[in-house]
């Protein structure tokens, strides 16, 4: 349960011109003015690492490919995302390593809850026009999983 002195960072992942990857674009528009500090970061990775200071919670939106049928959305805590794979965040160094790095380097700086809002995405070789429906469809519904968390 959300207290006074927690505080909510939120980065949404995504290239916006490349279909089902644009979620975290889409999603990140649909949150503005939401109660918590949102970024948007058209490449995830080590790149994320400055904006965590003073964050005490972190949700990361991102497309995701984990088996699932298209427009699933997961909501997975860190302790439980998978490892060893590419099938989150294609952005160059995937959530998992980026985190890694950054409970080594800056402990002092990193949230203490981290959970990843995934979309499953098929579509990840087109144009933004050719998003799947059921990922546009899904987008809402994530955003209201957003707003329910923070």
């Amino acid at each position: 349960m959300p207290t006074s002195n927690r505080r909510t960072i939120i980065i949404c992942i995504g290239n916006e011109l490349i279909a089902d990857d644009a979620v975290g674009f889409e999603i990140y528009h649909q949150l503005a003015g939401c109660n918590a500090r949102l970024e948007y970061c058209g490449v995830g990775g080590i790149d994320m690492l400055p904006l965590l200071e003073g964050e005490t919670d972190l949700i990361v939106v991102d497309a995701v490919q984990l088996g699932a049928a298209p427009g699933t959305i997961h909501v997975i805590p860190w302790n439980l995302l998978p490892g060893g794979s590419n099938a989150i965040s294609a952005h160059g160094l995937g959530l998992r390593e980026t985190i890694e790095i950054g409970n080594l380097l800056y402990p002092q700086v990193m949230p203490e809850h981290i959970t990843l809002v995934g979309i499953e995405g098929r579509c990840f070789n087109r144009t933004r026009e050719y998003m799947t429906g059921d990922v546009q469809d899904a987008i809402c519904t994530a955003v209201n999983t957003i707003r329910e968390l923070i």
